[in-house]
C-alpha cells in the first residue's frame, strides 16, 4: 500500500536519500550567535574608523591646497599674466635716423648704435626696470602704418605686422639681429637693410625688438619696442645725392 503524500508535494528529511541528508547544511544556536557577533564587530570597526578616515583626507586635501597657494603666490611671472597687466616694455632709448639706406650701419640720431632697455612704464612716465635674469631680444622690420591708432597692441598684432623680404631677395635685415638684455638693456650690433621701403604700402619701416619667449623670458610678459617709422632708400640713391652735392660745391 502506497504511502502518504504530504500536502504540498515536498518530502521530508527522513524521506530524502542519505547522500542528500548529509550534505544539507546545519544550523545550531552556536553557530547563529557566533554570525551575529562577527558581524557587529565589523559594523562596530568601520563605524570607529570612518571619522578617522575622513579626517585624514581632508587633512591632505587642505595641504594640497596650501602649497598650490603658496607656489602661485610667490610666483611673480603668474601674478602679472594672471591679476593684471603687464606694465613693463622694452623701448629703443633713441631712434634712428629718418632717412636710411641700404647697405649702411644703422645708428642713432646722434650717430651711436641703437640700445633697447626695458621700463616700467606708468601713465606718460617710464622708470628703468631690471629683469631677474638675462633675456634673449631679437630685432625685427614692422610695417611703418602700425600700430594704427595708438600705443597698444597685443603680441600677435605686433607679430602679424612683422615685414618679410620680397620673393627672390636676401633677408630683409642683415647684422646681429639677437642681443641679450642684462640689467634691463643691451645695444644691438651692426645691422644694417638689404631692401629699400617704397614696395610696401606706407613706403616705411620701423625697427622692432620682442623678447624671445623661453627660459630666459622667465615667464614675464614684457611688451614689444618699436622706433618711429623712416624711409630705407638705395645705397645707389646715397652714391648719386653725394655726387651731385660734391659737383654743386665745386662749380
Amino acid at each position: 500500500m502506497a504511502g502518504k503524500r504530504f500536502i504540498n508535494g515536498s518530502k521530508s528529511d527522513q524521506d530524502l536519500p542519505p547522500e542528500i541528508r548529509n550534505k544539507r547544511p546545519k544550523f545550531s544556536l552556536a553557530s547563529v550567535v557566533e554570525e551575529v557577533v562577527l558581524v557587529n564587530s565589523f559594523h562596530n570597526l568601520f563605524s570607529s574608523l570612518e571619522p578617522l578616515l575622513r579626517r585624514v583626507v581632508n587633512e591632505e586635501v587642505e595641504d594640497v591646497l596650501r602649497r598650490t597657494t603658496r607656489s602661485f603666490t610667490r610666483s611673480p611671472s603668474l601674478r602679472i599674466q594672471a591679476l593684471e597687466p603687464s606694465s613693463l616694455q622694452l623701448v629703443f632709448t633713441k631712434n634712428p635716423l629718418g632717412k636710411l639706406f641700404t647697405g649702411s650701419k644703422i645708428q642713432d640720431v646722434d650717430g651711436n648704435p641703437l640700445e633697447i632697455q626695458v621700463v616700467d612704464k606708468n601713465g606718460d612716465q617710464m622708470v628703468p626696470f631690471s629683469l631677474p635674469h638675462p633675456a634673449k631680444v631679437e630685432i625685427i622690420v614692422l610695417d611703418g602704418d602700425f600700430p594704427a591708432r595708438d600705443d597698444s597692441w597685443t603680441r600677435d598684432q605686433f607679430d602679424k605686422n612683422i615685414v618679410k623680404e620680397r620673393a627672390g631677395k636676401r633677408p630683409l635685415l642683415h647684422g646681429d639681429l639677437t642681443v641679450t638684455l642684462r640689467d634691463g638693456k643691451a645695444t644691438i650690433g651692426e645691422i644694417e637693410f638689404t631692401d629699400n621701403s617704397s614696395w610696401i604700402r606706407g613706403r616705411k619701416f620701423r625697427i622692432g625688438a620682442r623678447i624671445l619667449t623661453g627660459k630666459n623670458s622667465q615667464g614675464l610678459r614684457v611688451r614689444e619696442a618699436l622706433t618711429e617709422p623712416f624711409v630705407v632708400k638705395d645705397h645707389r640713391g646715397e652714391c648719386k645725392s653725394f655726387f651731385i652735392i660734391n659737383y654743386m660745391l665745386i662749380f
